[in-house]
């Protein structure tokens, strides 16, 4: 018998790494047996994206909105009530199309009691522990509330790693006194639509460092941009190149760059397309990833199934995703971080042991598995 699942899309493209998620999701619902898929989407993208795959689309009565507007919405008192009575209406209608359970794609979804079986996905509770940073700190009571109600009222918990699990549990055991949510860990995958896709040519400098991330300040462009510096010093011809939309803490990088007459050593390209990432990441010298949020991250997946050699942050489960195909370093050193980057610029042969490494261990995340993982969870519905 078929089991009818009502997915909720609210991502946008220009998410990065969510939005990623969520297409590895939808691409394995498609492929799951038994399996009849219910999208609830008001925005275009996902609207066309359903026209395409022929997946149908329920009408809604108010738009669905991304994880930041619910959380506006929660805080206003006059639209927090109208926001209740849009859920309340939106249980009947799970009800009267007898869906027996609902995927929310993305981690921002508060989920109140639909009387259904809900699936959620947590990625990071970085609000909780590396709240220095103003781009989760400022959000904090609304996080909370998010994350409270999937603790409450989550039937399964999609994490990442087991450090996502342990890190939810420790967090917010107190609201699982009455029921405890099943946890299924699903690790992330490397991205078809990056690793399948055709190369499209960008000027570059004949040798460089890659780092693809929006420039928010916990991505740490900062330390890495330092480690270029110290480099420079005696590799004259180091380079990192840099892609992300013009924002957050860019201004910051410029200023350094210019101050330290680091122009010639460091390219920031701004947002490229997919074809433009697939090909800088192929012919790059490595990925250096010095994010201070975790626990695990899209790039190195990326890269490691491109052939690109890596370096990360030794936070989180970021050492338990690259395994012994990457290096490690603090990212609050940028003597570590430059050490790494010396290995990848000069050391040819470890370089190419790291990337045959890199092959085996992406094997263990593809598509296939992560479908095989989410169809067992279905299942059990």
């Amino acid at each position: 018998m078929k089991k009818r699942i009502a997915v909720i899309l609210n991502s946008e493209p220009e998410w990065g790494g969510e939005h990623q998620y969520v297409l590895t999701v939808m691409a394995c619902l498609e492929q799951a047996e038994d399996v009849e898929v219910m999208a609830v989407c008001g925005s275009r993208f996902w609207r066309k994206w359903c026209r395409e795959h022929k997946i149908r689309v329920w009408d809604t009565a108010w738009p669905v909105f991304t994880g930041k507007e619910q959380r506006q919405h929660i805080r206003h008192p006059f639209w927090s009530r109208m926001y209740v009575m849009y859920m309340t209406a939106f249980g009947k209608r799970l009800r009267a199309e007898k869906a027996d359970a609902i995927l929310c794609t993305t981690q921002g979804a508060f989920i109140p009691n639909y009387g259904r079986k809900v699936i959620v996905p947590v990625h990071d509770l970085m609000h909780r522990y590396e709240g220095r940073f103003s781009e989760v700190r400022k959000d904090f009571q609304e996080r909370e509330l998010v994350f409270a109600s999937k603790a409450k009222y989550a039937w399964c918990v999609l994490t990442d790693s087991q450090t996502g699990k342990k890190q939810f549990m420790e967090s917010y055991a107190a609201y699982m006194r009455k029921k405890m949510p099943h946890f299924v860990s699903i690790p992330f995958v490397a991205p078809g639509h990056i690793t399948e896709c055709e190369e499209e040519t960008i000027d570059t400098p004949s040798k460089y460092i890659f780092y693809p991330a929006q420039f928010w300040e916990h991505k740490n462009h900062i330390n890495l941009v330092k480690a270029i510096h110290i480099l420079a010093k005696d590799i004259p011809d180091i380079h990192l190149v840099l892609v992300g939309s013009e924002k957050n803490s860019m201004g910051r990088i410029r200023q350094y760059i210019t101050q330290n007459g680091l122009a010639d050593n460091i390219t920031i390209m701004g947002f490229v397309s997919n074809g433009n990432i697939t090909y800088l990441y192929k012919h790059a010298a490595g990925l250096v990833m010095p994010s201070y949020f975790g626990p695990t991250n899209i790039p190195p997946l990326e890269a490691m199934a491109l052939g690109c050699p890596v370096a990360v942050s030794d936070k989180y489960a970021m050492p338990e995703q690259v395994g012994d195909a990457g290096l490690l370093f603090d990212p609050d050193s940028p003597d570590q971080m430059a050490a790494c980057i010396r290995k990848l610029w000069c050391d040819e042969a470890m370089r190419q042991d790291m990337i045959q490494k890199g092959y085996q261990r992406i094997k263990r995340w593809t598509v296939k598995e992560f479908g095989k993982r989410l169809q067992k969870v279905i299942e059990k519905v």
